[in-house]
């Protein structure tokens, strides 16, 4: 029956829009609210206590709680509750379809697939479970995790954490025990505009920027040297938009980059960009350009569990005895387990799905894999039940 009941649920949940509104103009089908309140109201339906942490009266994250006050150990779950847009889908995005083994539409992959399982496997009969061996289960659905992980930071902000937590995101069943770090900011460079006969008269952005790009690419080769991680290897850089100017014959008195710096355990993101703004306040002082800027549009810390911790070497278990090989893995990409990882003792990133089917124009999920990760969880929550003492002592959340 839990076989059917995770299908039927996913189903409901992609058929609720929930496109994070910095990813459509469509106010039919942006913003979280819709999914927001089916996740609270199924979860209140099992018996969790429901809180809200609203930024709008669309947009909020729901904190979902079952089991004790007091509790020997809080497992936290998290799923984001917002998807990318949807304009180049080749499929219906809100039609939910079974066909040849997958479910397609968005969001089935990248999050909803993975937040359908661990619903499913918190079945009343898990619940008393883990109640009873003292654990507390905080599940969220965390708003705007597609455009700078607003809920995640929001929460963790305030204080909300955990001994461990599952972030459930799409990893093909691998244990993502580490990712990188995303800093994303933009500089912008300001000269002086002149006629392009004569452009000694005037001070060329783009050309300024041009030293700029260029230091970037130093500075990182420099810090790939310094920061090599044995699990998730350097940082990198990534400058994905540049504009400047406004005409073939004016020298162009503005030139602005947005910059993607992924970044490893030890990096500190203020001392990256104070350097940043050190190697623009040289190239003021030379007359290179008129003046600048460095505004930060994210800032997400990467997270590093160790392989032999408790919640690790719990799942790989879990793994096994399901059957499935306890694949340890690590990602360049970023979720809301960096945000979580500052008050969470152990944290991993585990889900069914395919991360390279999300945001894909043909969004799925795997009806096997789907199954086999509502199976594992309850697998995983039953281990629990019965190894809570393991963990020792940590902050409750």
């Amino acid at each position: 029956m839990a076989d059917v009941e995770v299908i039927e649920l996913l189903k409901k949940l992609v058929a609720l829009p929930s496109v994070n509104p910095e990813h459509t103009d469509d106010a039919s089908i942006a913003n979280e609210y819709r999914v927001a309140d089916f996740f609270a109201g199924y979860l209140a339906e099992r018996g969790f206590r429901i809180e809200w942490d609203r930024m709008t009266p669309e947009r909020g994250s729901v904190l979902a709680s079952y089991g004790p006050e007091q509790p020997l150990h809080t497992l936290l779950l998290e799923a984001h509750l917002d998807t990318v847009g949807v304009a180049d889908m080749v499929i219906p995005p809100f039609e939910p379809r079974v066909e040849n083994g997958r479910l397609y539409g968005r969001g089935s992959c990248d999050t909803k697939g993975p937040m359908a399982a661990a619903m499913t496997a918190l079945c009343p009969r898990v619940l008393d479970l883990l109640a009873e061996a003292g654990v507390r289960v905080l599940y969220i659905g965390a708003f705007g995790e597609e455009k700078g992980n607003v809920g995640a930071e929001r929460l963790v902000e305030s204080g909300v954490g955990a001994h461990s937590a599952i972030i459930l995101e799409p990893t093909d069943l691998s244990i993502v025990y580490a990712h990188k770090g995303a800093l994303w900011f933009e500089v912008l460079v300001t000269g002086e505009a002149a006629h392009g006969s004569d452009p000694d008269r005037g001070m060329n952005a783009i050309f300024a920027m041009a030293k700029v790009l260029q230091w970037l690419q130093t500075r990182t080769a420099q810090a790939q040297e310094e920061w090599n991680n044995p699990a998730l290897g350097g940082p990198t850089l990534n400058v994905g938009r540049i504009d400047g100017g406004i005409a073939m014959n004016i020298v162009a008195h503005r030139c602005r980059i947005e910059v993607d710096r992924r970044t490893v355990p030890g990096e500190d993101h203020e001392a990256i960009l104070s350097e940043v703004r050190v190697m623009l306040s040289d190239l003021q002082v030379r007359g290179a350009i008129r003046s600048f800027e460095v505004n930060v549009l994210k800032a997400g810390t990467p997270f590093q569990t160790a392989q032999d911790s408790v919640l690790v070497r719990g799942v790989q278990e879990v793994l096994v005895e399901g059957g499935c090989e306890p694949r340890l893995a690590t990602a360049a990409w970023y979720s809301d387990a960096g945000a979580f990882a500052r008050t969470c003792n152990e944290i991993i990133v585990f889900g069914p799905g395919s991360i390279h089917q999300a945001h894909t124009v043909d969004e799925y999920i795997e009806i096997d894999q789907l199954m086999k990760g509502e199976e594992l969880l309850t697998r995983y929550f039953e281990w629990l039940s019965g190894h809570v003492h393991t963990f020792g002592a940590a902050n409750s959340g």
